[in-house]
């Protein structure tokens, strides 16, 4: 059904849109397609299912969807956004490096109509009907963390715990929102023994616990802001040949979910990258077309109109699978 409203919706946008159904893609005539631009900050195992799925949405849809790479470089996504304005594309899509940037890119874009994805922009530069947000609410997966470590302190019967936290990229408002949501969630007494940026990367979390138990680091449990960070606090322990505590983290990826099942991770929660990508696409070509955003089957538009929110999940031993189907 999300498929068929989808293709309804792309039909509205050019007149040789059929409909975007998985059995018949669409095929845009050559002097009317619709070209999408799509700068990415940069890539990871989170954000590569973001753009896998904006690109097949867009493939279902006919339309022409262009990624490019910032390498979370502030001036290289700047550049994008004047390319896609000066090349004629009829909507850019951003998953921004940091929403100190949001301001210059609405900007730079003029007109064309801007979709933010995953990477919450500054909400206040946005005017609801040019251009919205696609994402998720970045202080679910701290409340989801907090509840777990709540109930394994009162399992275990503990007073306290020593938490060594993994953080994302400084500056971003996920990083900000997961732990302000963890912090003030938590019931438990708690000291961060560790807390330190990783920036969201799974060889760098690696590097720093293996520091922490090189120099005799006590601690209880180790939560990281992405399932990539947790996996590599994870290796950490295996490679010095140490039990395996506690380990929490976001995204639930497929490798994070595999984590859990395989009792490396104790639990994580689900960020549906594939959503998001989907919903991107589709808000892009609600705008093209002045549609409103209600036709976005898979978010829930905001009062305000300016964002799409995509809710996250819990993740443990118990449905992990499902998250691998």
């Amino acid at each position: 059904m999300k498929r068929i409203l989808a293709g309804l919706l792309c039909a509205g946008v050019v007149l040789s849109l059929a409909g975007c159904t998985a059995s018949q893609p669409p095929q845009a005539s050559s002097d009317a397609d619709v070209r999408i631009a799509l700068s990415m900050s940069t890539r990871d195992q989170f954000l590569t299912t973001v753009e896998a799925a904006a690109l097949e949405r867009a493939e279902d849809c006919g339309v022409d969807c262009t990624v490019w790479d910032a390498g979370n470089d502030y001036a290289v996504q700047m550049q994008h956004v004047r390319d896609a304005r000066s090349q004629g594309y009829d909507a850019l899509i951003v998953n921004e490096v940091a929403p100190s940037l949001t301001r210059g890119i609405l900007r730079e874009a003029g007109d064309l109509p801007v979709v933010f994805v995953n990477r919450q922009p500054s909400m206040e530069e946005l005017t609801a009907g040019e251009q919205v947000y696609v994402g998720s609410d970045d202080l679910e997966p701290g409340r989801f963390q907090a509840a777990w470590l709540n109930d394994y302190a009162d399992e275990k019967g503990l007073d306290s715990l020593r938490i060594v936290y993994l953080t994302g990229t400084e500056g971003q408002t996920s990083t900000d929102k997961r732990r302000e949501s963890l912090t003030q969630n938590l019931r438990v007494d708690y000291d961060f023994v560790y807390d330190s940026t990783a920036q969201f990367d799974r060889a760098k979390a690696k590097q720093q616990v293996e520091t922490l138990l090189e120099v005799g680091q006590a601690f209880d449990v180790i939560v990281a802001q992405n399932d990539e960070m947790a996996i590599g606090a994870a290796e950490a322990l295996e490679s010095a040949g140490q039990d395996l505590c506690p380990i929490l983290g976001i995204d639930g990826t497929e490798a994070g979910c595999q984590a859990v099942l395989d009792g490396r991770l104790a639990f994580t929660v689900h960020q549906s990258g594939g959503e998001q990508g989907r919903a991107a696409v589709d808000a892009a070509l609600a705008l093209i077309q002045g549609q409103g955003l209600e036709a976005v089957t898979e978010a829930t538009l905001s009062e305000d109109g300016l964002s799409l929110m995509i809710p996250y999940a819990p993740v443990d031993a118990d449905n992990a699978a499902t998250y691998l189907e």
